[in-house]
């Protein structure tokens, strides 16, 4: 096994996801994330690639629906689980996807570990599947000009699809996406920053 490899295993362990990895790069402030993702308590959430399902401690929805397909982080994330809030594991969720009938799509950290033809396949499946399509709210580390730390950070990212700011615009647009509007969040100590955006389907 690779230092790369044997990093990104390490990383990935969802106790040190949870604990280790947000201290490292400086405090993950979820409270804000969840003010970005602008959820409401009447929103049907469909959450692709949850993880442990950190934020759910700090939205409120009507349903929702966590998918991810490491089954050590769903262990975790079914802490959080009630009549409301359900997880599956694997890439089989499309009957799920139209059950629920989802108001919005959250992809937090989730594009940054696509190529683009798997982005695209899953942009097509989200579109296919619902008669009114959902917003999607996508979280991302990125490349940003002079931003020489986090731009270290971005590059040993387990993410082998880092992209720069334009790059992902450029992504959305090509996939038929809106971007109806955008944010850099920070950190708490500020050195490492993340690029996340609120897209539509276009008509």
């Amino acid at each position: 096994m690779s230092l790369r490899s044997a990093k990104d295993r390490f990383l990935g362990a969802p106790w040190v996801y949870d604990t280790i990895r947000p201290l490292v790069v400086g405090g993950i402030d979820h409270q804000d994330l969840a003010r970005f993702c602008g959820i409401g308590k009447t929103d049907r959430v469909f959450d692709l690639g949850c993880g442990t399902g950190q934020l759910l401690s700090h939205i409120h929805c009507d349903k929702y629906l966590g998918v991810d397909l490491d089954s050590y982080a769903l262990e975790r994330a079914h802490r959080f689980s009630t009549d409301r809030v359900r997880f599956l594991e694997g890439d089989d969720w499309d009957n799920a996807y139209r059950e629920l009938g989802p108001t919005v799509v959250l992809m937090i950290g989730v594009v940054h570990h696509l190529p683009d033809e798997a982005f695209q396949s899953i942009v097509r499946r989200l579109r296919q599947s619902l008669r009114t399509p959902p917003r999607i709210v996508t979280f991302d580390v990125a490349f940003f000009p002079g931003a020489l730390i986090n731009n270290l950070f971005s590059k040993f990212d387990r993410g082998k699809h880092v992209r720069n700011t334009q790059d992902y615009e450029k992504l959305f647009k090509n996939n038929q996406l809106e971007i109806t509007s955008r944010e850099t969040l920070f950190t708490r100590l500020r050195y490492v920053r993340y690029i996340g955006y609120h897209l539509t389907f276009k008509q």
